[in-house]
């Protein structure tokens, strides 16, 4: 139960359903989801950890503000993880698994022209997990999905951000890139997204306000 009241919670998080800064009451929670007050409490120290929710004890409980220097963070540890998975897969990569990589890149293309974040961010993350999984390095796919919600929650308040052509040129050349086995210039497409495409877009989501709230 404490699961599948992390995620609803996570979600209502990331969609904004749950503001930056609104108080979280484990009654109030365990009402709204039909549950105890313990899966509850389960679940707020888990999204806690991964810095959705802020704690003070005997204070308060709330949604944690957007805090784009740990978003900024996630983004160069999934960028790192992703460029060194690379440089092991590349050279031993077979027929199958270059399919199955196009495919999800074609997803990232589809969700890319849809102008859907959420797909997009999906497809990324799936792709760089595939590259975790050929490579048989578990800990670099737990670290993705670890680092996930930072980055999913930016991208749902910071739409508007987006540079939409630059990320539609990566979606095609990523594909390209691995489609050619090239290790080269998959490395130097991924430096570009992660190195120039995605801290521009969080230098604009910053300029324009996203939601960050005052500490009490």
């Amino acid at each position: 139960m404490s699961d599948e009241a992390y995620a609803r919670l996570q979600d209502a998080i990331i969609s904004g359903e749950l503001r930056p800064g609104e108080r979280l009451r484990d009654y109030e929670l365990a009402e709204r989801l039909g549950t105890s007050k313990t899966p509850i409490r389960h679940a707020l120290d888990r999204l806690a950890d991964h810095g959705l929710v802020e704690m003070q004890r005997n204070r308060y409980t709330r949604v944690a503000p957007i805090d784009l220097d740990r978003v900024r963070n996630a983004v160069d540890l999934f960028g790192d993880i992703w460029i060194g998975s690379v440089r092991h897969v590349m050279p031993v990569i077979q027929d199958d698994d270059i399919v199955y990589l196009t495919d999800l890149a074609d997803d990232m293309s589809r969700a890319v022209r849809a102008r859907d974040v959420a797909g997009f961010g999906v497809a990324l993350r799936s792709i760089a997990t595939g590259f975790a999984r050929i490579e048989g390095n578990a800990a670099r796919a737990v670290i993705i999905e670890r680092l996930g919600p930072q980055i999913r929650r930016f991208g749902e308040h910071s739409r508007d951000a987006f540079e939409w052509d630059k990320i539609e040129a990566f979606a095609v050349a990523i594909r390209e890139a691995i489609n050619a086995r090239d290790a080269v210039q998959t490395r130097a497409v991924l430096v570009t997204l992660f190195d120039d495409v995605l801290p521009a877009t969080i230098d604009r989501a910053e300029a324009a306000g996203v939601d960050i709230v005052d500490e009490d």
